[in-house]
């Protein structure tokens, strides 16, 4: 088969989508001879961002798979986010989204003319929130239209209307891949037909994760934790809506009664780390900040953890907790639709109440205090990440629902 893989940025990007999609890309030419291209920006950063990177070379082959990136337009960025912000005090509400979208929602003629042009057999695109996802809207207007699938990774915790052009996407494309079965009913919600959703998510590689006790005991040194000191870790973009801010003000907390703990922040650098260096500082907390890391870094990260947290208000799915998982640590997460899909309350996870400070410390609390039961959760959660979450099947999912929408395209 051939496929063109459509996001707003690639590896070596970082984030879920990303992720998800790097991987997906080359088990299909791993396990399937599939001829994959992939368009995307030549940026290390969404459009969403205010910092902004260019990665080089323009095309390149990455594990055999071809990938193409091209600029994208932002000079006009500075100028929406000002009027925007104008219009919140004179007229107290934000620009329509006819207008916003233009700084949010990715303007790249380069990546619409290789949709066009396209010779693949299906076009699979990443995610609902970018203008790319329109191309159903007007594939009938080239020569050879292909039928598109939407990997939507819809954050539910924002509150869509029926008229929402991501609820629009969902609906006009030949297959939508929910990572949950919350997001799949949250879309039936919407009026999307039931017989294009299919429930995938995305995978893991276990044995990528696996690290020598004695290297991953020099790591915990070189940052200064003990034996005996519970480690509990962050790793992620290093941003507010990520959770790491609520994270830091509940460890504020715990280390006030518990000495015996440290907190590591690992992710992509934000406009929020000034202020968590800041925090560090005036509070003299115990905490590790390691940004943009090396991805050879991230499994002796995992590994050096006690256990790991992802307090973020706001999740289409959450690999962390499979990377996680992966290295047999138990994980907390908030009560969020999506997170409590994937996390298993008191099985191979714990859950804490969106949005309050006291439940995310009570959590932490059972954890650091109970060893037998960070071994409990962390090994239930291996468990699930080997059976249900391998590369190998989720790759056959996701080949499966190409033909759905090649099914779905011919009716």
């Amino acid at each position: 088969m051939k496929i063109l893989h459509v996001c707003s940025n690639y590896f070596p990007a970082h984030g879920g989508p990303q992720y998800t999609m790097k991987n997906l890309s080359e088990k299909l030419v791993e396990y399937y001879d599939d001829n994959v291209e992939v368009a995307t920006t030549n940026s290390l950063y969404g459009p969403e961002m205010t910092v902004h990177k260019i990665i080089e070379p323009a095309v390149e082959t990455i594990n055999h798979v071809h990938v193409h990136r091209f600029p994208f337009r932002r000079w006009h960025y500075p100028l929406l986010t000002l009027a925007n912000k104008v219009s919140g005090k004179l007229r107290k509400k934000a620009l329509p989204y006819s207008v916003m979208k233009r700084r949010w929602a990715l303007d790249c003629p380069g990546i619409d003319k290789m949709m066009k042009d396209t010779s693949a057999d299906v076009i699979m695109a990443a995610t609902a929130h970018y203008n790319f996802c329109d191309y159903p809207s007007w594939r009938f207007k080239t020569a050879n239209p292909k039928p598109f699938i939407l990997y939507g990774s819809l954050h539910l915790n924002i509150n869509f209307s029926n008229d929402s052009p991501y609820i629009k996407r969902a609906k006009e494309c030949d297959c939508y891949i929910a990572n949950t079965h919350f997001e799949k009913e949250a879309l039936l919600s919407f009026g999307v037909d039931p017989c294009k959703i299919v429930i995938i998510g995305t995978g893991i590689k276990v044995n990528e994760y696996r690290c020598k006790p004695d290297d991953v005991l020099s790591f915990r040194r070189k940052y200064g934790v003990g034996e005996n000191e519970i480690l509990i870790g962050h790793v992620g973009r290093l941003s507010q809506n990520k959770g790491a801010e609520v994270l830091l003000n509940a460890f504020k907390k715990i280390y006030k009664t518990n000495r015996n703990t440290k907190l590591l922040l690992a992710g992509t650098y934000t406009g929020y780390v000034p202020q968590i260096k800041d925090i560090i500082k005036r509070e003299n907390l115990p905490v590790i900040l390691i940004e943009n890391f090396d991805a050879d870094v991230k499994p002796l990260i995992f590994n050096a953890l006690d256990i790991f947290v992802l307090a973020s208000g706001g999740e289409s799915f959450g690999v962390v907790f499979l990377e996680a998982w992966a290295c047999k640590k138990p994980v907390i997460g908030p009560t969020l639709g999506a997170v409590a899909s994937l996390v298993d309350d008191n099985e191979n996870g714990l859950l804490f109440e969106t949005g309050k400070n006291d439940s995310l410390i009570k959590k932490l609390g059972l954890l650091i205090n109970n060893k037998a039961l960070r071994e409990t959760l962390g090994s239930n959660g291996f468990q699930k990440a080997v059976t249900k979450y391998n590369w190998k099947s989720v790759t056959e999912k996701y080949r499966n629902a190409y033909f759905l929408a090649l099914e779905n395209f011919k009716k």
